[in-house]
């Protein structure tokens, strides 16, 4: 009884320690996990019951030597645990309350497992680790200005891209140090990424840069820093009747401006970007690659120099009250407020957070520094360099082949102030950098060059690609978001930040280490410790979910009504003169062993023709109703031949009227004359056992007439 208890507890305390080392655990092999609880839930319940109903055994027997039963009642009680039906006899309640309290808590005892078994559940938990992640890139512009496109960086047997296309003066075979590589282009894989990053309104994202960088499941965000081009934007003017003054030094464009803008003129949208920008032709005639085929060192001075970098003038007009269509309608003049803004190319340094969640990148630009100018000169659009032979009448076969007449030896008219901040190809590094901001900055001004007619509000009429841009609404007719000028600026920014979802540029590094260009491929160092770079990684994940307190409230329970079952089965083990009884066949043959039974009809008359038949009777189960209901009691039995005196506690056996014959014996067996046995007896046949403080005596209970 007690080491099954103990056994119990130490289940119990078991599925505690057990539960407990799976909260907060990642929930894999969940029905394995719940299969060890189960077997431990029922070792729980087995020891516990185990241990009650050996107390249940001591309580029985107590009873049985204390009281008074009838047969049903004695068949009841001695089922009670094996057979639930033995649980709908009432006076057993009423005489053995103890012992079917015990027995219920057997019948009871599988709800231990039932709600045990809910005690460990899974829940859905966010998790947030500060660490690491490989693979994360940045953007190192001044690695466009050591690449020579002559000899190309090569990673995994791809050549790295530039954001810039050269000429040269001359072939590698005849370059001598009068000659010089100049800027021609933006490179196809720099429009192609600007084109995608404009038309798609994002930052273009690398295929399978949530598993390089976070890992498989994970989503991760980390921030990067570096220096690139970017447009600072400052609102010029706003409001009917205003006026576009200056832009630091540069003055507005000619055409442009509030008169060309609604409600007083017809453009929603008005953008102005080329006014400056650099001459691809800057010589002719030219051999393929630019090479020139009539001049000879030393070259035009200013031959493929960068003199100007175009500033961005854009005019767009506010729709605040949607009713007006035309400027027929009332409240066409009070239903558009114009504004004019301007945006000039900057070196800049960002702060950029990425974010890898589900599957999508998002970018929040948290900080940007305006360093300096790309090029810090001013654009003189009313001079262009005059040529000698403009007012030659001379026969026009015999003209210049400089088409805009300019005299410095170019095609190139524009004319920058001061001349001695242009940047020329003999400054190579800075030359190299300034092409590719400026090869950037190009592709996004010829994205949003163009005007938006809106006279008809309901029919307006675009020129240029703005329409395709994100720069303007197409639920409100097309007209400019108000917020024009921000995403002006996050449309130039998402073209950059698009450049490191092609890592074969060679401004793609590491950004942990910044003067490693990354290539095509996954970090490759031991450890990948070239990209390693701070993170946070998270995601949701299934987790054990240990509910304690509902465990320990089943088992405490439990625990408590069996330890209560123990006491009260202690008791009765020292009631019971200190011996511990089972109801094993041996105890039920030692029990019954004595004649006094042998007087009881045992069969009704139907099951006793059957035995006589041959078939053995009912063996009990068809006892007729005045046997089920007679009063037998477990104590001291006399048998025939006693002589012993009352003092003795014994008396002279006397048959009564019950059953068949007063003098019926077991067949075959021997009595001894003052022979004494213990076992089970009618009322008034039994003496059985008393409490006293001083010790348990027996008792004898006064025979009551009976009649069969």
């Amino acid at each position: 009884m007690y080491l099954f208890f103990l056994f119990g507890l130490l289940c119990a305390v078991g599925h505690h320690i057990f539960y407990s080392t799976l909260h907060g655990r990642i929930a894999d092999r969940q029905l394995e996990m719940l299969r060890y609880g189960a077997v431990l839930a029922f070792a729980t319940k087995a020891g516990l019951v185990a241990a009650v109903i050996v107390a249940f055994r001591q309580r029985l027997w107590l009873t049985v030597r204390s009281k008074l039963l009838s047969v049903a009642a004695l068949d009841s009680l001695f089922a009670a645990t094996d057979d639930i039906t033995a649980l709908w006899n009432l006076e057993i309640y009423r005489t053995a309350s103890v012992a079917m309290t015990l027995a219920s808590f057997v019948w009871l005892a599988p709800l231990v497992i039932i709600f045990t078994s809910n005690t460990l559940g899974v829940e859905v938990y966010f998790n947030t680790v500060n660490g690491s992640c490989p693979n994360v890139r940045t953007l190192n512009f001044n690695k466009e200005s050591t690449e020579n496109w002559r000899d190309p960086t090569i990673i995994d047997d791809l050549i790295g891209q530039s954001m810039s296309t050269w000429n040269a003066t001359a072939t590698s075979e005849k370059f001598t140090a009068d000659d010089f590589d100049y800027y021609t282009s933006s490179s196809g894989t720099i429009d192609l990424t600007a084109t995608m990053a404009t038309f798609t309104k994002q930052t273009v994202v690398r295929p399978g840069i949530m598993e390089d960088v976070c890992g498989l499941g994970w989503n991760c965000s980390y921030t990067i820093k570096f220096t690139g081009p970017g447009y600072k934007c400052v609102e010029l003017a706003k409001g009917v009747g205003s006026t576009v003054g200056k832009f630091g030094d540069h003055d507005p464009p000619k055409d442009f401006g509030f008169d060309f803008l609604l409600p007083k003129g017809n453009f929603s949208y008005q953008a102005q970007t080329m006014g400056g920008e650099y001459y691809q032709s800057q010589v002719s005639p030219v051999s393929p690659g630019g090479m020139p085929t009539d001049l000879q060192p030393p070259y035009p001075k200013n031959l493929g120099a960068f003199r100007t970098e175009p500033v961005i003038w854009v005019g767009y007009a506010e729709r605040v009250d949607t009713r007006p269509v035309n400027r027929t309608m009332p409240g066409w003049d009070k239903a558009f407020i114009p504004h004019v803004f301007a945006c000039e190319h900057y070196e800049t340094a960002y702060t950029i957070r990425f974010s890898h969640e589900n599957g999508k990148q998002t970018t929040n630009v948290t900080d940007r520094q305006y360093l300096a100018k790309v090029m810090d000169t001013k654009w003189l659009q009313d001079e262009v360099n005059p040529s000698p032979h403009d007012n030659d009448d001379s026969d026009s076969t015999q003209a210049s082949p400089n088409k805009n007449h300019t005299t410095d030896g170019t095609n190139d008219p524009t004319i920058g102030y001061p001349a001695s901040s242009y940047v020329f190809p003999q400054q190579l590094e800075r030359y190299r950098k300034v092409a590719a901001y400026h090869s950037i900055g190009m592709l996004m001004r010829g994205f949003i060059e163009g005007t938006l007619h809106s006279g008809n509000v309901l029919n307006p009429i675009g020129v240029g690609k703005a329409l395709q841009t994100k720069l303007l609404d197409p639920r409100q007719k097309w007209f400019p978001y108000p917020n024009l000028q921000d995403r002006l600026q996050s449309l130039y920014e998402d073209i950059v930040l698009s450049v490191l979802a092609e890592p074969r540029f060679v401004s793609v590094v590491w950004a942990a280490n910044p003067d490693i260009i990354t290539g095509a491929v996954s970090d490759t160092s031991p450890g990948q410790r070239d990209s390693t770079y701070p993170c946070e990684r998270s995601r949701f994940e299934n987790r054990y979910k240990y509910l304690r307190r509902d465990l320990w409230i089943v088992y405490g329970l439990a625990l408590l009504l069996a330890l209560a079952a123990i006491v009260a089965g202690t008791m009765a083990v020292l009631q019971n003169e200190g011996v511990m009884h089972d109801t094993r066949f041996s105890n039920i043959v030692a029990a019954t062993r004595g004649p006094a039974l042998d007087k009881l009809r045992w069969q009704s008359q139907a099951a006793a023709a059957s035995g006589a038949a041959g078939d053995g009777g009912h063996h009990g189960r068809d006892l007729p109703r005045d046997i089920k209901n007679v009063k037998v009691g477990y104590g001291i039995v006399p048998v025939p031949g006693s002589e012993q005196d009352e003092h003795s506690h014994s008396q002279q056996y006397q048959p009564g009227p019950h059953g068949l014959d007063d003098n019926t014996r077991v067949p075959g067996r021997m009595w001894d004359a003052g022979e004494v046995r213990y076992g089970f007896g009618l009322e008034g046949d039994v003496r059985q056992l008393l409490r006293s403080d001083i010790g348990v005596v027996p008792r004898r209970r006064a025979r009551s007439a009976q009649r069969f």
